[in-house]
């Protein structure tokens, strides 16, 4: 008896392949992760169930596993510039936000707190006058009121 082979599988296996070749040079350059990322996942998900279906239906594997396993080198590479760059970008926030707050605050911490000060003079006199010109209108009848509008 002869075998009969089927293409069952195949669809999904070139769209995962064209995936994770997509995915491969993405997750190469570091700025493009992300976008690797998202293909090399879907190129697994959509060759997993490819690959699945040609072994139900007994149809060739090879581009299936060739899909699959470009997939899963580009999610590897995206996977790999994310935990880099995003522990890199840990530790700079680390490092860096003390240093930034001692620098800012030697170099501007007086003329801060002297612009903080004049502030709140500036907030206290506009509070007067508002209280000024709330008492004159409370005190005043209606027509002396649409005059000082």
């Amino acid at each position: 008896m002869t075998e009969q082979k089927t293409n069952a599988g195949q669809g999904l296996g070139i769209a995962g392949l064209v995936l994770g070749i997509f995915a491969i040079p993405l997750g190469i350059i570091p700025c493009t992760f992300v976008a690797a990322l998202i293909f090399g996942v879907v190129g697994i998900i959509l060759s997993s169930i490819g690959l699945s279906q040609a072994t139900r239906k007994n149809a060739a594997k090879g581009l299936i596993i060739a899909a699959l396993v470009c997939s899963i080198l580009g999610t590897s590479f995206a996977l790999f510039w994310g935990l880099t760059l995003g522990k890199g970008a840990n530790m700079f926030h680390k490092v860096f936000k003390e240093e930034f707050r001692e620098e800012f605050e030697k170099e501007f911490g007086e003329a801060v707190k002297d612009f903080g000060e004049e502030m709140e003079e500036v907030i206290e006199d506009m509070e007067k006058e508002i209280g000024e010109d709330v008492d004159t209108l409370e005190n005043k009848p209606e027509e002396s009121v649409e005059e000082i509008n």
